[in-house]
């Protein structure tokens, strides 16, 4: 009988395993925040809201972000991790309410990128070496050509959310960063390129005077300081109304007038006769992009006061908006 023969083929079956990914992010030096593959890292970070007419942009300063390639057994290995703009749960940047009407972008490695922004733009490739590499995103504001209202912003006002989408190239999967920025500052800034007297400071002073030749009203004291105010728009062919108003602290005995060190001292300012209330404003205009108005500041003293001999001194602020 024949005997049948065989060959017996021995199969080497090879194979990598991997590591499940993971994620890893944090801001200003703090702890990491580490997910799974396909979870959201949610983070938030205290900002200042920094004006560079250089470039006029109101910058969101003082995030530092840093993510990394997610330390596992196999470190080091070729695994990239690829940071991107925007991800699947909306766009790169969306400001906070108080910025909706405004022009908006994020600065990435060094560009103004104005929005809208694409999703997808490379922000950073992070090698896996333990290393946490900065995500070089700064968000801000656009400033307007025309007169617009100022935006007030008080510590702890939400200004706006990043969104970001990681990826790799060993294809398993993806992770979503959100972070939200947050005042860390109050700050007052008008959102327009317009200006009032070309953005320079107006000196008022009033020089020596007696006490007794100070007024008790502000249309009426001697002691007073006139001034031309001018406004203008870089852009051509601007014709609008618009208001100034004059801000500061009030004294507290009549609020036509700005607190000063003396509490028996204040000044107005005057136009057109009447007394602008401080924090309140008048309406004016500016035609093909210039305008102006002539203007009284009074130094007043409380009624049946005779303030105290030396030096005072005080501080306000016009700003140009929009009726």
């Amino acid at each position: 009988m024949k005997r049948l023969s065989g060959a017996v083929v021995l199969l080497l079956l090879t194979g990598v395993t991997t590591t499940a990914s993971a994620v890893d992010c944090r801001v200003n030096g703090g702890g990491w925040v580490t997910v799974g593959g396909g979870q959201d890292i949610n983070l938030q970070v205290p900002v200042n809201v920094v004006l560079d007419t250089s470039q006029n942009r109101i910058f969101l300063e003082g995030a530092r972000l840093e993510c990394r390639y997610t330390p596992g057994p196999q470190t080091p290995s070729w695994g990239i991790d690829y940071w991107s703009t925007g991800n699947s749960a909306g766009t790169p940047w969306t400001p906070g309410p108080k910025f909706t009407s405004e022009g908006t972008g994020l600065r990435i490695n060094g560009t103004n990128r104005n929005s809208p922004i694409p999703i997808g733009i490379r922000v950073a490739s992070l090698p896996d070496n333990r290393v946490g590499y900065p995500i070089d995103v700064t968000p801000y504001i656009l400033m307007r050509n025309n007169p617009g209202n100022p935006i007030d912003i008080r510590m702890g006002d939400n200004l706006g959310l990043l969104r970001m989408t990681q990826t790799n190239n060993t294809g398993s999967g993806s992770s979503r960063l959100a972070v939200t920025y947050i005042a860390n500052n109050n700050f007052t800034v008008s959102p327009s390129t317009c200006t009032i007297n070309n953005n320079n400071p107006i000196e008022i002073n009033f020089g020596n005077v007696h006490q007794r030749a100070i007024g008790t009203d502000p249309l009426t004291t001697s002691v007073v300081s006139n001034r031309r105010l001018t406004y203008s728009c870089p852009q051509g062919g601007i014709s609008t109304p618009i208001t100034i108003t004059y801000k500061g602290s009030r004294s507290s005995f009549d609020n036509r007038l700005l607190l000063m060190t003396n509490a028996d001292v204040g000044t107005a300012m005057v136009r057109a006769g009447s007394a602008v209330p401080v924090n309140g404003s008048f309406l004016t205009r500016i035609t093909n992009s210039v305008g102006g108005d002539d203007v009284t500041f009074s130094l007043v003293r409380r009624n049946g006061s005779i303030p105290a001999a030396g030096p005072i001194s005080g501080s306000g602020v016009l700003v140009m908006g929009v009726p």
